[in-house]
């Protein structure tokens, strides 16, 4: 996995601290940077913290007449950085698999934050630093000792688990989704009772009415009618006399007369113009006789009781009064009607709904204890896989006492992710109770326990680039060595990046920078310079025995040197065997 990873690639730094310009190339695999006390080593470190979100201050800036700077340039995979990328929209096809974070700040303390030449917020930073790079520091152990990311190791190294923690997410989610349902509909029931109440009454109201669409305006009718109903039929008789009842009207009634223009007419009709003149007039006379029939019924239809005008009136009224209530017209009390009726219905369901709710609810937790019970199961096979994997890199890191333990317990509260509350407990010493990581171990134990907890998690843990400032110390020997052969193999997932003083640790690097501090004009700069084979050896050997070293000094860093190659080179060879077998 040396090549074709994620890694950070460049790193240019200006105006900070005791660096006026620097820029370096890092490579895959492990990079190493040494140089005396002070000459700014752990300078780059704190730079690649505040490039991933760290806080800045103006202290920091070297020039106070200039702003201070640390880009980053990262080469990128496909996996979990380009998928944040992506959902951030931080991520366009011309961005051609690479990845520039830029952090600045200003003499005043102000500080900016881009990535890709994006703006973004500091929180921004520090999320994808998180899927980038993870920094140990004496004291501050970071992401990999952050609780929060316990159950995500356990969950890593059991492949049976993620269908299981998929199904615990759905049920979960589903059981969340109809208890809050119910808590709504039973949080409601007295609002729920008052409304149905309500809205009986109004149904009753409007239901007892009987009313008809088009019915008020038929009763307008029919009121006007009744109180001009005298008028009305002697205007009919009248009609009906003028029509048909000739003796009143001088012998002229309409009828005769048009009769005897028919008769006048038909008489004619050797003449081709009285035929259809004929035709006319018959059908005039059957008009007068229809209108004469209808004026004559409509006058004796005008016959009303002195109560049924009374009864009108009050139909008109009680249609008034509900207008008031529930619409301008009859047809949109209906509608309201109408829309009463369903809404009583839908309360009507909500209890319905909530017996429904009561049982899905119950069901819906009874499957997720069940889930979750096989997922604590899988949890602690999956924490057993990690206790051992962490002992054996213990041992071989001369820590073969300490004993590393994975808890998983039941927790009060379920959630999304199960009811596991996972814990990393760890002893020193034989006879001693495990406890809290934070509580118990000292710097170098940590120190020790990151290595073999980074190095069983080699091939899970997906943050590609990891930084370490002076791991090694507390720690000689044996275990030293053991620590340089482990920084290796991690460094065979991950790109490594690291300051050392040990020369066992920078013998085993495949690159190799030296930090000097200058003097210049009364100024004090840090230089960088990547060493070449030789150079490398002659470092060491000013590691082993200062700056005055020997030749025997020089022969045996070179043997270092040739050792960790040769060690590397088997390394790498039982990785490549590893590889194969899986």
């Amino acid at each position: 996995m040396r090549g074709g990873i994620t890694m950070l690639r460049e790193i240019y730094i200006k105006n900070l601290v005791l660096i006026e310009e620097l820029r370096m190339e890092l490579q895959p695999g492990m990079n190493v940077f040494t140089g005396e006390t002070g000459a700014g080593k752990s300078i780059i470190i704190d730079a690649l913290g505040l490039l991933l979100g760290e806080r800045m201050s103006s202290d920091l800036v070297r020039d106070a007449g200039q702003k201070a700077m640390v880009e980053g340039v990262f080469l990128l995979s496909e996996g979990e950085v380009k998928a944040f990328l992506e959902a951030e929209g931080l991520l366009d096809d011309e961005d051609e698999g690479q990845l520039i974070v830029r952090r600045e700040i200003s003499p005043q303390g102000r500080s900016s934050a881009r990535i890709n030449g994006r703006t973004v917020t500091v929180g921004q930073l520090k999320s994808l630093g998180e899927h980038l790079v993870d920094i140990h520091l004496q004291h501050d152990n970071q992401l990999l000792l952050n609780p929060r990311m316990y159950r995500y190791f356990v969950d890593t190294l059991v492949p049976e688990i993620e269908p299981v923690l998929q199904q615990v997410r759905r049920l979960y989610d589903r059981w969340q989704q109809s208890h809050q349902e119910l808590e709504h509909i039973l949080g409601r029931e007295k609002e729920r009772v008052q409304a149905l109440d309500f809205l009986d009454y109004q149904i009753q109201e409007i239901e007892e009415v009987g009313l008809t669409p088009g019915e008020e305006e038929e009763l307008v009718v029919q009121q006007q009618r009744m109180r001009d109903a005298e008028e009305l039929r002697q205007g009919a008789l009248e009609i009906h006399r003028l029509v048909y009842e000739a003796a009143q009207v001088g012998n002229h009634a309409a009828y005769d007369l048009v009769a005897a223009a028919v008769d006048r007419a038909r008489a004619l009709e050797k003449d081709a113009f009285f035929g259809p003149l004929a035709v006319s007039l018959e059908n005039c006379l059957y008009e007068l006789e229809d209108i004469g029939g209808k004026a004559a019924d409509f006058a004796s239809q005008l016959q009303f009781d002195a109560g049924e005008l009374e009864e009108v009136e009050s139909r008109l009224d009680v249609i008034a009064r509900l207008k008031r209530k529930y619409g301008d017209t009859v047809e949109e009390i209906l509608e309201f009607l109408e829309k009463a009726r369903q809404e009583k219905s839908e309360l009507a369901d909500s209890e319905l709904r909530a017996e429904t709710l009561k049982a899905e609810v119950g069901e819906l937790a009874r499957l997720y204890r069940e889930e979750s019970a096989r997922l604590t199961e899988l949890r602690r096979q999956g924490g057993k896989v990690l206790t051992d994997l962490v002992h054996r890199e213990l041992a071989q890191l001369g820590m073969p006492a300490v004993r590393f333990v994975v808890s998983v317990e039941p927790r009060e509260t379920p959630g999304r992710d199960g009811r596991d509350q996972i814990m990393f407990l760890f002893s020193a010493n034989p006879g001693e109770e495990p406890r809290l990581l934070s509580r118990v171990a000292s710097g170098g134990e940590i120190s020790r326990l990151i290595l073999a907890l980074k190095r069983a998690l080699a091939e899970v843990y997906d943050v590609p680039t990891l930084i370490f400032d002076e791991i090694d110390v507390g720690v000689g020997g044996s275990a030293l060595n053991a620590m340089a052969r482990k920084l290796f193999e991690l460094s065979c997932q991950h790109q490594v990046v690291l300051v050392t003083h040990s020369p066992q640790v920078a013998s085993y690097s495949d690159c190799h920078y030296l930090l000097q501090k200058i003097m210049e004009d009364e100024t004090t700069t840090t230089v960088v310079q990547r060493l070449g084979e030789e150079h490398k050896i002659e470092e060491i050997a000013r590691m082993l025995a200062g700056k005055g070293y020997s030749r025997l000094s020089l022969e045996h860093a070179r043997e270092m040197v040739s050792q960790a190659e040769d060690e590397k080179r088997k390394l790498g060879e039982d990785s490549i065997e590893t590889l194969a077998k899986g």
